[in-house]
């Protein structure tokens, strides 16, 4: 459904307003997935305590994901121009292969700053979690603060 208004008594132009907007069959995400939607699916979430193939959380790993290398996001001249700052949130797996996956934007900025933060994400090197002894795949919080001085 779609409901448009105007101010009373002014031009109503719906030539303007209506070829901008595209219809699409299916609905919007609530939020955006970089990566294997399968990494972050609540069917892993209820999987048995010991499936050393599921996504851990921080409190269920023996050992946590040790970071070796974080790369700081670029910051981009559109948002620099604009004076955006603030911060991207993104929840990431950090998989028991050694690679980012299954990117979540919980958080975003225009002007290219997210974009930035998640090819930032994806370069971070690091040790796997490890349960038991065995990899793991544990969940994780990033942020990345943008500001201007």
């Amino acid at each position: 459904m779609l409901l448009a208004a105007h101010l009373p008594g002014a031009a109503w132009e719906p030539g303007k307003f209506f070829p901008s907007f595209a219809s699409s069959a299916t609905p919007p995400q609530p939020l955006q997935l970089y990566g294997d939607p399968r990494s972050s699916s609540t069917a892993q979430a209820n999987s048995e305590p010991n499936d050393y193939n599921r996504v851990f959380t921080g409190r269920e790993v023996t050992q946590k994901v040790r970071v070796l290398e974080k790369p700081e996001p670029a910051y981009t001249e559109s948002a620099r121009k604009f004076g955006v700052q603030g911060t991207v949130i993104l929840r990431a797996v950090f998989s028991k292969d050694g690679e980012v996956t299954g990117l979540h934007v919980v958080r975003k900025l225009p002007h290219g700053l997210t974009q930035q933060g998640v090819k930032a994400a994806r370069a971070i090197r690091f040790t796997p979690a490890t349960k038991d002894g065995q990899p793991v795949s544990m969940w994780m919080e990033l942020q990345y603060n943008f500001n201007l001085y």
